[in-house]
């Protein structure tokens, strides 16, 4: 066998192996499995189930809005590129608050409805001693369509304590951990 039919034979494997792992990629997507590989929540494989309805305390894979913010979050690698417009990766986070409640940001963190969010506090920089993008101090009423999502687990999150709420129709569904590290 000559090294060109070799060389066609290998690239012929090479492409098929390809195909089928991007397949099988695309497969679990759809079917609802997603890999957090953030410190935000447990690190590992979750189960996204759409359409229930989200509550308050749902752990939740939600797209982040595009925009600056997140783009500057892409670019310092706070959000991996990923499949959701603007090429983020999925957030997986819980729902903080939820339409009609009051989120209280304050220089000690934030509060919903009264109730402080431990883990919340903004950092004023990065691990780097970038400057952080912050949400003012200030009361915000979530309206009708949005929520915010804050990550307790993790006091370095990069959640709604930087970018606000988010809409509802940005949320993939409830986020629930398969194998993890680290309990929840």
């Amino acid at each position: 066998m000559n090294t060109r039919a070799v060389g066609r034979r290998l690239a012929i494997c090479a492409f098929t192996a390809a195909a089928l792992i991007g397949a099988a990629g695309a497969t679990a997507y759809y079917g609802g499995l997603r890999i957090n590989t953030t410190d935000s929540m447990p690190i590992g494989l979750w189960l996204v189930t759409a359409g229930a309805a989200i509550e308050r305390g749902q752990v939740v894979s939600v797209c982040p809005a595009p925009g600056e913010i997140m783009d500057m979050a892409k670019e310092r690698g706070y959000v991996p590129p990923g499949v959701c417009p603007g090429r983020y990766e999925p957030l997986i986070k819980p729902v903080a608050a939820v339409a009609g409640d009051l989120v209280t940001v304050s220089t000690e963190g934030v509060a919903v409805n009264g109730v402080a969010v431990p883990n919340t506090r903004q950092a004023l920089a990065d691990g780097a001693g970038r400057p952080m993008p912050r949400i003012a101090p200030g009361e915000y009423h979530v309206t009708t369509g949005s929520v915010w999502i804050l990550s307790s687990y993790n006091a370095a999150s990069f959640d709604s304590r930087y970018f606000g709420p988010l809409p509802v129709t940005n949320i993939e569904g409830v986020a629930r951990p398969l194998f993890t590290k680290g309990a929840l």
